[in-house]
């Protein structure tokens, strides 16, 4: 079996895809898509919505990162990643929900666009008003999180590693590329976690990935 993902790495979703890999001890190959601009017309044959990241498994394409992860969830078990009991399934999907749409979509993504993607790949002022926007609704939504980890337990579902914590995790990173980091007074469960998510061999991985591409221009890896 190939497995092949269309992607860039910098995109949380892109990421989570090749982290659920690495979690998995799956190979794969990654090949980098633009996600810039109009979606090339041979794209677009693979991923109708022109989004990425796309799963290409001998020769059959899967456009959608979640329904990739659930896929190599079913084709390698061991270790899970989507919980076998209905509820905690449920309230994964729910927090994978809840960090694309709000966490990702409101926050980090003007965050992230004006601060990372304008000056270094777009030759553009960043919009001082969009990054203000999305700092002021941190403490709702890194709030939330942080309710979430008051459990005392390691990980958002509790013992074992979901695939909401990769998730939060992906995108974390992003707001790291972007300047900003959790505030371990404010939120010291969520400051834990992510570190502690950092620290797995997976996104080690990853990281290295990222320095090679980014390590002259990303907060995250200052010195």
């Amino acid at each position: 079996m190939k497995l092949t993902i269309h992607g860039a790495i910098v995109s949380p979703w892109v990421r989570r895809l090749m982290l659920t890999c690495e979690e998995k001890g799956l190979d794969y190959e990654q090949i980098n898509v633009n996600p810039l601009g109009e979606p090339d017309p041979e794209f677009l044959k693979i991923s109708p919505l022109g989004k990425i990241p796309v799963l290409e498994v001998d020769g059959r394409a899967m456009p959608d990162s979640l329904a990739a992860c659930a896929y190599l969830d079913g084709i390698a078990p061991e270790p899970a990643i989507f919980p076998s009991d209905p509820w905690a399934r449920g309230w994964m999907h729910w927090l994978c929900d809840y960090i694309g749409t709000g966490l990702f979509s409101r926050v980090e993504a003007p965050i992230f666009l004006n601060r990372f993607v304008k000056p270094n790949f777009l030759g553009q002022q960043p919009n001082q008003a969009e990054i203000e926007a999305g700092i002021a609704l941190i403490p709702r939504y890194f709030g939330y999180l942080e309710d979430q980890l008051k459990h005392g337990k390691p990980f958002l579902l509790g013992e074992k590693v979901s695939l909401a914590d990769l998730t939060s995790a992906s995108v974390f990173i992003n707001f790291g590329h972007a300047g900003v980091s959790v505030d371990k007074h404010v939120y010291p469960n969520l400051s834990a976690h992510v570190e502690r998510m950092y620290s797995r061999p997976s996104f080690e991985a990853i990281f290295e990935r990222e320095k090679a591409a980014f390590r002259q221009i990303s907060p995250l890896f200052a010195d």
